[in-house]
């Protein structure tokens, strides 16, 4: 009986608790269940960069990415950007002098010279009036700028010089200043018209058609 009792308790001796071998069962098997873990995922731009731009690896979703994606994505714009089938070499073939009007020198005229009769219109930019030299007792059209900047004012100057002469321009008699506000006016050369409101009902078909035209002439 005794022999018996000793024998049990050393056999249990060797066999772990049934509790303490079910939780480090279940420990052992979300251990190996437990998902490791990984690297970002890297993948390469499929399109080829040059030039200055630099080489990206990058995350799908990162912020900074899509940012320079989109910067990516017009840089390529702007290199595939369509070029004009005709004057696209227009200013080199011609002088310095022909498009730089940042360095155009304006030969003032005399304001006194000239009267406002009436004003005829307005613009963003300007103010229009009917005018008068006194000298030759011509009709002119005289354009009183708003103050602007004078890069402004010079490349409309020049665009104006440059397009005179071409057909359907209204030529650009005299450039004058105000002495004491230094407001510039362009002087025009006088245009007998109908006031567009009272002219475009009365168009036909034709008209449109013929106005069109010779607008083009002048593109």
């Amino acid at each position: 009986m005794c022999k018996k009792s000793h024998y049990t308790r050393i056999k249990y001796a060797h066999e772990p608790p049934s509790l303490l071998f079910r939780l480090l069962l279940v420990c052992a098997l979300v251990a190996l269940r437990a998902p490791v873990a990984q690297y970002p995922t890297l993948r390469t731009p499929t399109t080829h960069l040059t030039n200055d731009t630099t080489t990206i690896l990058h995350h799908h979703h990162h912020p900074y990415i899509n940012r320079s994606r989109a910067q990516i994505s017009r840089s390529s714009n702007r290199s595939r950007m369509s070029k004009a089938r005709v004057y696209t070499d227009v200013n080199v073939l011609r002088p310095k002098e022909y498009w730089d009007y940042e360095s155009l020198n304006v030969q003032w005229g005399d304001q006194d010279d000239y009267e406002v009769v009436r004003k005829v219109g307005r613009g963003k930019y300007s103010e229009v009036f009917e005018g008068i030299n006194v000298n030759s007792n011509e009709r002119c059209i005289i354009k009183i700028l708003k103050p602007v900047k004078k890069k402004k004012i010079k490349r409309e100057i020049k665009i104006l010089q440059n397009l005179c002469g071409g057909p359907n321009i209204v030529k650009l008699l005299d450039i004058v200043r105000d002495q004491h506000s230094k407001t510039p006016s362009l002087i025009f050369e006088y245009v007998n018209s109908t006031d567009f409101k009272v002219l475009y009902p009365t168009l036909t078909d034709y008209d449109i058609r013929y106005y069109i035209y010779e607008l083009l002439k002048v593109m």
